[in-house]
C-alpha cells in the first residue's frame, strides 16, 4: 500500500473510487449513483486542485487501484487561504488497516509544508468509527449543525471539526 498524489491523468480511476464508495455508505454527501462525474469533469477538476498552490488530492493504491483518498482544498481568499476542508473515504474492504490514518498523517505533513494553519471537515454526528479516527488524527469537535442533511428521508446531525496546525 502506498500513497500517492492524485493527478489528471487518473481521472478515470478517480472516478471509479468515487463511485465505489458512494455505494458503499450513506455516510457521503453524495448517496450511490447521485454524483454525475464523468472522466471529463475529473480531468478539469483534478487539474484545478493541481493548479491550486493549498490544494491537494492524496489516495491509498494497492496493486494499482486507488482504495481511499483524502482532499485537502484551501480557501481562495487570502483570509481563508490558510484554512483547508478534508473529505475522505476508504473502501469498505480495506478499512481497519490503518490507511486512513495513514491518508491523514501524509495530508498534515503536506498541509504543514504549504502553510495550512487550519484543517476542517463534517462528520455525521451517527459515524463513530469516523469520529474517532479523527479524535486520534488531532481534530475536535467545534460545534454541532443541526439536521444539515437528509439522508434516506431522515435528517441528520453534523459535527463541525477542526484541527489547527
Amino acid at each position: 500500500m502506498k500513497i500517492i498524489k492524485v493527478t489528471p491523468t487518473m481521472a478515470e480511476a478517480y472516478v471509479k473510487l468515487g463511485a465505489q464508495l458512494e455505494a458503499e455508505t450513506d455516510f457521503l454527501l453524495y448517496g450511490a449513483g447521485e454524483r454525475q462525474m464523468g472522466i471529463e469533469q475529473a480531468e478539469t477538476m483534478l487539474k484545478s486542485i493541481q493548479e491550486q498552490e493549498n490544494a491537494v488530492i492524496l489516495a491509498a493504491e494497492n496493486d494499482g487501484e486507488l482504495v481511499g483518498h483524502i482532499m485537502c482544498v484551501g480557501g481562495r481568499a487570502e483570509r481563508n487561504r490558510y484554512t483547508a476542508q478534508i473529505v475522505t473515504g476508504v473502501m469498505k474492504m480495506f478499512q481497519g488497516q490503518g490507511i486512513a490514518a495513514q491518508l491523514f498523517r501524509k495530508m498534515e505533513k503536506w498541509a504543514r509544508e504549504h502553510h495550512i494553519h487550519r484543517m476542517e471537515l463534517t462528520v455525521m454526528v451517527h459515524n463513530e468509527p469516523a469520529i474517532q479516527l479523527y479524535k486520534k488524527a488531532g481534530f475536535i469537535k467545534e460545534g454541532i449543525k443541526r439536521d444539515s442533511l437528509c439522508v434516506n428521508n431522515q435528517w441528520v446531525d453534523e459535527y463541525a471539526m477542526a484541527k489547527i496546525l
